[in-house]
């Protein structure tokens, strides 16, 4: 029987077998210790490796996700943009087209895909270019956003194909509309805008045409009073301004109501419109006229005298007399009597240019008519028109 079984007998052990049996039990317990330890970090450690493992895979899943979530929003994000009906357009502040979006009402005749990467200067005329990059160095400065209008013309297209340039319904004048704002990007990165752009061509010219409507006289073409008198108004503080002089010519046909009697109100609108004719193969480009109403005419005449204006004047009265209206095989002959007056330092709006032509001309009618009267505020030496048919009216 070992010494261990004794311990269990009740019989007792020899001293040396009790301090081998206290060593044996002391090594036992610190074996048992150091297993428990050496099992327990191992433990720990597979426990570590286990969790780090997991954590990285959750993470990786995780990433994977996000990146499917992201690619997931941009093509539908890109999608939606695709679907707008107007372009879209990213640029840099040096002009070069960075991505481009929309335009499904054009996409059947027009490709901005091509543009991506090319400067402005590369799709148009170097003056348009220069335009379009006026309108982003405007926004970048100011910050914020803005609304343009501008055209493009057949020239100031580059690259456009025969193709879409016959696809286009009206390539001669292309009216656009952008709404174009700023990026806000990082510091150091490329300044951005936001360019959406718009083609209003038919409603510009629709706007154009209804302007023109209201602002001509239905029968002649020429510009109604309204229109002719707003017109005066801009010329008067232009001239006014630079200190140019104008003239005004009021022109009144002679006996139009018996000519009306006589043969007949759609032939008076013939005479009237062929005095207007007249009138405008006298005056130049950069002058114009207007139909005040019924047989009565206004001239605007830019940077001239009354002396000049009075020339001018007399050459519209003597083409008017030489021209013969022919209506329903019946020869009709007319004269025109006309006032002129100059604008001068007491004048301040059309209203009382207006006038004093207005009372020349009815010194014109009163004096024997088919001539015409000079309103003139300071006269000069007039012996070399004395022989015409010159009719001053002083001012009071």
């Amino acid at each position: 029987m070992n010494f261990l079984s004794q311990k269990y007998t009740g019989k007792s052990l020899h001293p040396h077998e009790t301090k081998c049996y206290k060593n044996f039990t002391q090594t036992a317990q610190k074996l048992t210790h150091r297993l428990a330890e050496s099992i327990n970090h191992y433990v720990i450690h597979i426990d570590c490796v286990i969790n780090t493992n997991l954590y990285n895979r959750l993470l990786a899943e995780k990433k994977e996700s996000n990146h499917m979530i992201y690619k997931e929003r941009e093509t539908w994000l890109e999608a939606i943009l695709n679907t707008l009906p107007d372009h879209v357009f990213i640029l840099d502040e040096s002009g070069r087209y960075i991505e481009s979006f929309g335009g499904t009402h054009h996409s059947k005749t027009f490709n901005a895909e091509r543009y991506t990467g090319l400067q402005l200067s590369d799709v148009l005329s170097p003056t348009k270019a220069d335009e379009l990059m006026g309108f982003i160095f405007d926004v970048m400065q100011d910050n914020e956003t803005k609304v343009v209008k501008y055209n493009l013309s057949l020239h100031d297209h580059l690259l456009l194909p025969i193709e879409e340039l016959e696809a286009l319904e009206n390539p001669e004048e292309m009216w656009f509309e952008a709404i174009i704002k700023p990026v806000n990007a990082p510091e150091n990165a490329n300044k951005l805008v936001i360019w959406s752009v718009r083609d209003i061509t038919k409603t510009h010219l629709l706007e154009q045409r209804l302007k023109q409507l209201s602002e001509t006289d239905a029968l002649t073409g020429l510009l109604n009073r309204r229109a002719f008198i707003s017109n005066l108004d801009n010329a008067i503080i232009q001239h006014t301004k630079r200190s140019k002089t104008l003239s005004c010519l009021m022109i009144d046909i002679d006996h139009f109501k018996d000519i009306n009697d006589r043969v007949g109100h759609f032939s008076g609108d013939h005479v009237i419109t062929r005095i207007a004719h007249v009138c405008q193969g006298v005056i130049r480009g950069s002058d114009f006229i207007g139909r005040l109403g019924g047989e009565e005419f206004a001239v605007i005449l830019t940077d001239t005298n009354a002396i000049q204006a009075y020339e001018v004047a007399e050459r519209i009265r003597q083409a008017i007399q030489a021209t013969i209206c022919h209506v329903d095989d019946v020869e009709i002959t007319t004269t025109v009597s006309i006032g002129v007056a100059e604008l001068n330092s007491q004048q301040s709006n059309s209203k009382e240019l207006l006038i004093e032509a207005d009372k020349a001309m009815y010194y014109s009618k009163h004096s024997g008519r088919n001539q015409v009267t000079l309103a003139y505020e300071n006269l000069p030496d007039l012996k070399l028109y004395q022989a015409g048919h010159l009719k001053i009216q002083r001012v009071s």
